[in-house]
């Protein structure tokens, strides 16, 4: 140990130059524990963060086996429209009319225990 006093101010400034700093961590580290608002904000944000991610993976996933249906469909989909132009508006209500009667016995066969 030095017994030169200028070493030993230096050395005692240096320990309460590190002390503040730590004390200073400590008590930032208390303040963010006490303040639950910001960390629910913070928590929040991450877990939206997360969902974004996964949606975004999702996303490009689906999307090759959707632009496959939208090519599939858009054929029939026209082929469907040009022939119901070309019937007859009576059979188009009545055709609505089977439709509509069968969407509602199957969401009444759902409902049913």
């Amino acid at each position: 140990m030095s017994t030169d006093p200028e070493e030993s101010i230096a050395a005692a400034r240096a320990q309460v130059e590190q002390t503040r700093e730590e004390l200073g961590q400590t008590v930032e580290a208390l303040a963010y524990k006490a303040d639950v608002k910001s960390r629910a904000h913070d928590k929040a944000e991450e877990v939206k963060a997360r969902a974004e991610g996964a949606a975004e993976q999702v996303r490009a996933k689906v999307a090759p086996a959707a632009e496959q249906v939208r090519a599939k469909a858009g054929p029939t989909a026209v082929q469907v429209r040009s022939r119901a132009q070309e019937l007859p508006p009576p059979v188009l209500a009545g055709a609505a009319a089977v439709l509509l009667v069968a969407i509602v016995v199957l969401r009444r066969r759902r409902r049913a225990p």
